[in-house]
């Protein structure tokens, strides 16, 4: 599933066309742009998320995520089909990382699925469909940051394609071990 160029108004954060793409693969799941309506939703499902991946609430983690939904790069959405987001992922513009990062590598900054909705694969195709979204803009490579223990978003990332980059370091926030990965979208 390709999802097609979005034009952004100047803010960054209302696309002036929304298209809206079912994915076959996925026949529960609507995959669009993010807008900024989604904003409040897409916070809430990344606490719910980090929530459940963590065993509990950590202090700071909306606030070190919305800043990523302000000057998104590629920002998309999962909703079912009665409107309920149900997934989304978020890219920021090369350099908006870490120090060691790759400086030409957009930054996957956050992806998340409802915890209902694992499972099915959703993760995969809205990774797939950001990273189509980075390639047709023109980005050669993405970064993501990745926990150590988070065995599954691992697995993820290596099925489509991913390598690691550079050493493991220490999460800012919860002080577990991070392994950087990143993605040739030419090759994608």
């Amino acid at each position: 599933m390709r999802l097609s160029r979005r034009f952004v108004e100047p803010s960054g954060l209302v696309p002036a066309t929304l298209v809206v793409m079912t994915d076959p693969r996925s026949p529960g799941h609507l995959i669009r742009p993010g807008t900024v309506a989604d904003i409040g939703a897409c916070l809430a499902l990344w606490v719910r998320a980090c929530t459940v991946r963590d065993g509990q609430a950590v202090s700071g983690v909306a606030e070190r995520a919305r800043p990523k939904l302000d000057r998104p790069e590629s920002w998309v959405v999962a909703t079912s089909l009665q409107g309920v987001l149900t997934g989304f992922a978020v890219a920021t513009a090369p350099g908006s990382g870490i120090a060691t990062d790759p400086v030409d590598a957009a930054v996957v900054g956050l992806l998340a699925v409802s915890p209902s909705a694992q499972g099915d694969g959703l993760g995969g195709r809205l990774l797939a469909a950001m990273t189509d979204d980075l390639a047709s803009r023109g980005q050669v490579r993405a970064v993501l940051h990745v926990l150590v223990d988070n065995h599954r978003a691992v697995r993820l990332y290596e099925s489509q394609g991913w390598v690691p980059w550079g050493e493991v370091f220490p999460h800012t926030l919860l002080g577990r071990p991070v392994q950087s990965y990143t993605l040739d979208l030419a090759r994608a």
